[in-house]
């Protein structure tokens, strides 16, 4: 599976390298972006070559994508810590049962033998 992503990535990468090389031309065509809120004034922004933007929003969804990522991992961490204790105190749980249930399983069978003993005493 591991060189199957890898195959994957490989030609992914080769195929925007293409695109790149394909659309130079059209990639190197300045942009100005602008932004007009209602309540506030107008901004423009310096005029930016196409391909700075693609990179610019490649890196802004990666950063974004692995604050995700690690806010995700710290999360299940935190659920597997509680789930650790929990099991760490169910288990002292069924530690105190099973001793509990020895307990008085030997203390039945005590019984039975004192209550066999009286039996054999009462036949005699």
């Amino acid at each position: 599976m591991r060189y199957i992503k890898v195959f994957f990535l490989v030609f992914l990468f080769f195929l925007v390298m293409m695109l790149f090389v394909q659309n130079q031309a059209s990639f190197s065509d300045m942009v100005t972006l602008k932004f007009d809120p209602m309540f506030a004034p107008a901004m423009t922004s310096a005029p930016l070559p196409r391909y700075a933007l693609l990179l610019i929003s490649f890196a802004i969804g990666a950063a974004v994508v692995l604050i995700m990522l690690m806010w995700d991992r710290v999360t299940l961490s935190g659920r597997l810590s509680a789930a650790r204790r929990r099991a760490g105190s169910l288990q002292k749980q069924l530690e105190k049962v099973t001793a509990e249930k020895e307990k008085l399983i030997a203390e039945k069978a005590q019984l039975e033998a004192a209550v066999k003993e009286l039996e054999s005493e009462e036949a005699e």
